[in-house]
């Protein structure tokens, strides 16, 4: 019986804290909008999951990042390909991309945090200088995955994935995820690793075939990445 008092004794001072007013911090609280320029917390996943279901909060975030991006209308095809919040975006925080490319707002949220807090930090320590610009070979594409007719749709078909090819420093230096796997492995395999909570999947060339030329980063998913 004692226990049982006990935790309605918390309940109870938790919930008149909450009437009057209080809340826990950003990093201990799901329900606190997401920051994109805050070191990540533990509730990082649920918080960008959320983002999908306002647009409003996500392009906050996204303003709030310093991400530029231009909203497109949305678009819905009987083949089930299309895109529903998409923005065309064109530079995130410290490195443009090669060419604006047209995202999910959550998987646009997901690559700016994976920018500031991997990809910059791993650049700066392997190389001694920033990403300038990422390149890539896109993101929307009505296919199925790997093109096959019994495939399920992929999710460039829904706008919510981006094939990344490569990083072009402040320097000039130019890293290719093809030509430089083996010769780059501790930066391209760091990036790669280290991002992997960021994104719903995080696939690349040690995946498969396919994917020997990129890193096909996704907003969707549990986070699996290889």
């Amino acid at each position: 019986m004692r226990p049982l008092l006990i935790v309605l004794a918390i309940i109870t001072l938790v919930a008149a804290a909450w009437l009057g007013g209080w809340r826990p911090p950003d990093r201990y609280n799901p329900w606190a909008p997401l920051d994109l320029a805050a070191a990540p917390d533990m509730f990082l996943r649920f918080k960008l999951s959320r983002l999908g279901d306002d647009p409003a909060v996500c392009h906050a975030a996204l303003e709030g990042a310093r991400v530029a991006f231009t909203p497109v209308a949305d678009r819905e095809e009987a083949s089930g390909c299309g895109w529903h919040d998409a923005l065309r975006v064109s530079a995130l925080n410290g490195a443009r991309l090669a060419s604006p490319v047209m995202l999910t707002c959550p998987l646009a949220a997901s690559l700016a945090m994976w920018e500031r807090n991997v990809l910059q930090p791993h650049a700066e320590a392997a190389f001694g200088s920033p990403v300038r610009t990422i390149d890539h070979v896109g993101s929307y594409a009505c296919r199925n995955i790997y093109h096959r007719d019994e495939a399920p749709l992929s999710r460039h078909a829904r706008a919510d994935a981006l094939d990344i090819t490569g990083f072009r420093l402040a320097n000039g230096r130019r890293i290719s995820v093809e030509k430089d796997w083996s010769d780059e492995a501790g930066f391209l395999r760091g990036v790669q690793a280290d991002g992997c909570h960021y994104f719903g999947a995080l696939f690349g060339p040690d995946y498969n075939a396919a994917h020997r030329t990129h890193f096909h980063a996704q907003g969707s998913g549990f986070g699996y990445c290889r």
